[in-house]
C-alpha cells in the first residue's frame, strides 16, 4: 500500500540538547476542507496531466484522430433521428426534429460519458496510483475531459446543421440573447452532477468490478427518464413533476430552451436540481474522503 507521510502524517521534532538526542513524536494528520483544496492546488499541474491523458486514450491509435470525436456520435444521431423523428414522428416543439435531437443528445451526453469515465477514473489510473502520490481526487476530476470534448463536437454538430436548415428553409433555429448565457451553466452543472455521483461510484468500481456494466445499464433507462427523445410538452401537467424529481431533466430542458428556444424555463426544478447537485456532492466528498484509506488496498 502506498503511503505518504505529508499526507497521514505530520512530524514534530523535540530538541533534547542536555542528551544531545532527538525525539521524533508522529501524530495523524487530519486536514479538513481547507487542507483538502489547498492540496489539490498544489498538484494541480498533475491535474492537467491526467486530463490530457485520458482525452489521448480515446483518439490515440485512431486513424482519424481527434476527429473520430466528432465523427463517432454522428450515425447513431442520425439512425435515432430516423426511427424517432420520422418513423415514429415524434414531435419536437416547432425546429426540425435533427437539431431537437442533437441538442437534447448534447447535455445528456456530456453528463453520460463523464460519469462513466469519473467512475473508472481510479481503475484507469491504478497504475499511476501505486507509484506516485498525489491526491485521488485528481482522478475522478481529470474524467471529465472526455465529457468537455464530446460536447464540443455536439456543439459543432449543432452549429454545422443550423447552417443547413438556414440554407434549406431560410430559418435560423439558434437563439441569440441572453438566455444563451445558461448553456454554459447548465453544462457545468451536468459535470458537476456527474463528478458528485462519480465520487461515490468510483469507489465502488473499484472494489466490484460489475459496476461498470451496471452503471451502463442505469444510465441508459435514465435517459428515457429525461426529456431528451421527446419535448415536455409531451407530458401533462400534473405529470411533470415525476420527470423533474429527475435532476437531469431540468437541466436538458433547460438547455433546449436557451439554445432552441423551444419549451419554458424551468427555474423551480433548476433550483431543485443545483440543491440535490450539491447534496450530493457534498456526501461524494465526505464518502470519498473517508473511503479513500482503504481504497489504496484495492490498486
Amino acid at each position: 500500500m502506498l503511503v505518504d507521510v505529508r499526507r497521514w502524517l505530520f512530524w514534530t521534532r523535540t530538541d533534547h540538547r542536555a542528551s544531545g538526542t532527538y525525539k521524533w513524536v508522529i501524530q495523524p494528520s487530519r486536514p479538513g476542507l481547507v487542507g483538502r483544496i489547498e492540496e489539490f492546488w498544489r498538484y494541480r499541474r498533475i491535474l492537467y496531466f491526467l486530463s490530457y491523458r485520458t482525452l489521448r486514450s480515446q483518439y490515440e491509435g485512431s486513424r482519424f484522430g481527434v476527429l473520430w470525436l466528432f465523427a463517432r456520435p454522428l450515425l447513431p444521431i442520425l439512425i435515432s433521428t430516423f426511427i424517432f423523428g420520422s418513423l415514429l414522428q415524434i414531435p419536437s416543439d416547432g425546429v426540425p426534429y435533427f437539431l431537437f435531437f442533437l441538442a437534447g443528445q448534447a447535455s445528456w451526453h456530456t453528463f453520460e460519458r463523464s460519469l462513466l469515465f469519473t467512475s473508472r477514473g481510479l481503475s484507469q489510473n491504478q497504475g499511476l496510483l501505486t507509484k506516485v502520490y498525489f491526491p485521488r481526487v485528481m482522478a475522478v476530476f481529470s474524467s471529465v475531459t472526455i465529457a468537455v470534448a464530446w460536447f464540443g463536437a455536439y456543439f459543432g454538430l449543432l452549429i454545422l446543421a443550423a447552417f443547413y436548415y438556414l440554407w434549406k428553409d431560410h430559418v435560423w433555429y439558434l437563439r441569440f440573447g441572453p438566455p444563451l448565457l445558461l448553456v454554459p451553466v447548465v453544462i457545468a452543472l451536468s459535470l458537476l452532477l456527474s463528478i458528485a455521483i462519480g465520487l461515490w461510484t468510483s469507489v465502488w468500481q473499484l472494489r466490484f468490478r460489475e459496476m461498470r456494466y451496471t452503471l451502463r445499464y442505469f444510465t441508459r433507462f435514465w435517459s428515457y427518464l429525461t426529456p431528451v427523445i421527446y419535448p415536455m410538452s409531451q407530458i401533462p401537467r400534473e405529470h411533470r413533476w415525476i420527470v423533474y424529481a429527475n435532476p437531469m431533466a431540468p437541466i436538458v430542458e433547460t438547455f433546449k430552451w436557451a439554445l432552441l428556444g423551444i419549451g419554458e424555463f424551468p427555474a423551480l426544478p433548476l433550483l431543485c436540481a443545483i440543491g440535490t447537485t450539491l447534496l450530493v456532492l457534498a456526501g461524494g466528498l465526505w464518502y470519498f474522503s473517508w473511503a479513500e484509506a482503504s481504497t489504496a488496498d484495492h490498486l
